[in-house]
């Protein structure tokens, strides 16, 4: 009884070995981001006192199970003088998936993230993140891809409209 008893206890032991060893694979060979961060500082145009918005968008792709996956997170260093006013009419954030081709790359699909206005409106002490959603695309076999970011902005007291920001691409992938 006792040999039957350590027989059952091994083998339970390996099970939970082997389980933990394909757990650990499994999260391993997920495939990961690859991103570029860029900057840049705009002057707000509808104002004449210092007032530069910095932003940085890291603009990140993936390829995964057959998709191709892109989003982008952006940071903002506002204005202290902006906090708790309203700076922007509308803002909001475009990201695509470009086919990587030479030439000028084609866009295979897009989203717009809403809620950036609200986010350059609200800084809280000059400062506020946001996260665009992610666009998921059927990727073509032996097509590369990229993802790709524009800030999309609307300031207040300009009389422009909406003002197209763009921002450096990630890696293709």
């Amino acid at each position: 009884m006792n040999i039957a008893r350590a027989l059952t206890a091994t083998a339970a032991t390996a099970a939970l070995v082997a389980g933990a060893t394909v757990l650990a694979t499994g999260t391993a060979s997920a495939a990961s981001y690859k991103c570029t961060t860029s900057k840049k500082s705009v002057d707000h145009p509808g104002n004449t006192v210092n007032d530069n918005f910095n932003f940085s968008v890291k603009t990140c792709a993936k390829r995964e199970g057959g998709y191709i996956y892109t989003k982008a997170y952006v940071s903002v260093d506002g204005p202290w003088g902006f906090a708790g006013s309203s700076s922007v009419n509308d803002a909001r954030a475009l990201i695509q998936v470009k086919r990587s081709v030479s030439g000028t790359d084609p866009v295979s699909k897009y989203a717009y993230g809403n809620g950036l206005g609200s986010k350059l409106n609200n800084l809280d002490y000059g400062n506020t993140s946001y996260t665009s959603p992610t666009v998921k695309h059927k990727a073509a076999a032996g097509s590369r891809y990229l993802g790709d970011s524009v800030m999309q902005i609307d300031w207040r007291n300009d009389g422009k409209g909406r003002i197209s920001y763009n921002f450096s691409a990630s890696p293709t992938v």
